[in-house]
C-alpha cells in the first residue's frame, strides 16, 4: 500500500509518498519539496488570493506526480502557514474548490504531538523535549516516559523572524539582537527551573543545523548529535559571516541562507534554556506523526 502526505507549510510544501508493509511499518518511497513561502502573501493577517493560488499550483504539480504512478489520493495538511491567518475557513474552502483537495489544518497542540510521534519511529526515545523549528511558528513536546507531559506551539519560526527583522539576507548584528530578543521573550516560559538533558530536534532547520556541524566538525554524514558545546562553537563560526560561513551554509542548505541564522537562534535558545547537553536529530517528523496516527493503524 502508498499513502501520499503533502505538509503545506508556511516556507516549503513537501510531497512524501510512503511504501506500508502488511505489518504497519512504512519506508519513504520519495519526497520532493517546494519552497513557496507563502507566509510572505499574508497581509493583515490574511492569505492572499495571490498566496493561494500559489499553493493550488504546487498541489496540482504534485497530484501530476502521483497520478504518473498510479496514487490517486494525496493526505495534505496544514500547520502555521493556514492556522495562524483570519481567513482559514475560506482559505481551505479556495483550495478545494481549484484543486478538489481537502485541507487539514492541525492546531498548534497537534502538531507538537505528531512531532513526537515521528521522532519515536525514528529513535527510542523515553524524556526528554521535542523541538520542531518551522518557518511560521515552533512546537515543543515534553516527554517522560514515553508519555507527553506538554505539547505546545509558539508562534514564531525561522521564516517569520527573518521577515520581522532582516532587511537583507544576513542579519546585522543589530538585527541579531532583536532575533535573540524575540526568542528569549517568546520561549521564556517554556522552561521554568526544569533540566532535560537532551532535546530531539525535527523539521528542515534542524536537520540543516546538523549537516553544517557534519561538514564543520568532519563528522559522517550518519551522526546525528550535536554536542551543547559543538553547537555554541558552530553558532560563533557561522555568525562571523566569512568565506567560511558562506560556504558551509551554501553547500548543505543553500535554499535556507536566509533562515538558518534565526532558526539557530530558536535551537540555541531552547538547549540554553532546558540547560541540555546535547541536540539529537530525527530524520522523522510531523509528516511521519500524522502518518502513523492519522493514516494506518499506529506502530507506536
Amino acid at each position: 500500500m502508498k499513502k501520499a502526505l503533502l505538509d503545506l507549510g508556511s516556507n516549503t510544501m513537501r510531497l512524501s509518498v510512503y511504501q506500508l508493509d502488511e505489518e504497519n511499518k512504512f519506508n519513504i518511497m520519495f519526497s520532493q519539496k517546494e519552497t513557496v513561502g507563502l507566509v510572505n502573501y499574508i497581509t493583515d493577517n490574511k492569505m492572499s488570493s495571490e498566496g493561494l493560488d500559489k499553493a493550488c499550483s504546487v498541489i496540482m504539480k504534485f497530484k501530476d506526480i502521483l497520478s504518473q504512478i498510479s496514487i490517486d489520493e494525496m493526505n495534505i495538511f496544514a500547520t502555521a502557514s493556514l492556522r495562524n491567518i483570519s481567513n482559514t475557513t475560506e482559505a481551505v474552502e479556495y483550495i478545494k474548490e481549484k484543486t478538489g483537495e481537502n485541507v487539514t489544518v492541525l492546531s498548534g497542540q497537534e502538531e507538537a504531538e505528531l512531532g513526537y510521534y515521528g521522532a519515536i519511529n525514528d529513535g527510542d526515545i523515553e524524556s526528554g523535549v521535542i523541538l520542531d523549528i518551522g518557518g511560521g511558528s515552533v512546537e515543543l513536546a515534553k516527554v517522560e516516559d514515553r508519555k507527553i507531559l506538554s505539547a505546545k506551539s509558539y508562534d514564531i519560526g525561522s521564516l517569520n523572524l527573518f521577515n520581522a527583522y532582516v532587511k537583507g539576507i544576513w542579519p546585522k548584528s543589530s538585527e541579531e539582537k532583536l532575533i535573540k530578543a524575540k526568542v528569549k521573550e517568546t520561549l521564556s516560559f517554556a522552561a521554568p527551573n526544569e533540566t532535560i538533558d537532551t532535546v530531539y530536534g525535527i523539521g528542515g532547520t534542524n536537520r540543516a543545523l546538523l549537516s553544517i556541524a557534519n561538514t564543520y566538525f568532519k563528522k559522517s554524514s550518519e551522526n546525528n548529535i550535536i554536542t551543547f558545546n559543538e553547537f555554541k562553537q558552530l553558532k560563533k563560526v557561522i555568525l562571523k559571516k566569512d568565506d567560511i560561513s558562506k560556504k558551509l551554509i551554501l553547500k548543505n542548505c543553500p535554499d535556507r541562507i536566509h533562515t538558518i541564522i534565526p532558526g539557530m537562534f530558536i535551537t540555541y535558545e531552547i538547549m540554553k534554556l532546558f540547560d541540555s547537553s546535547q541536540i539529537i536529530i530525527s530524520k522523522n517528523g510531523v509528516r511521519e506523526g500524522y502518518l502513523c496516527k492519522k493514516l494506518m493503524v499506529a506502530t507506536i
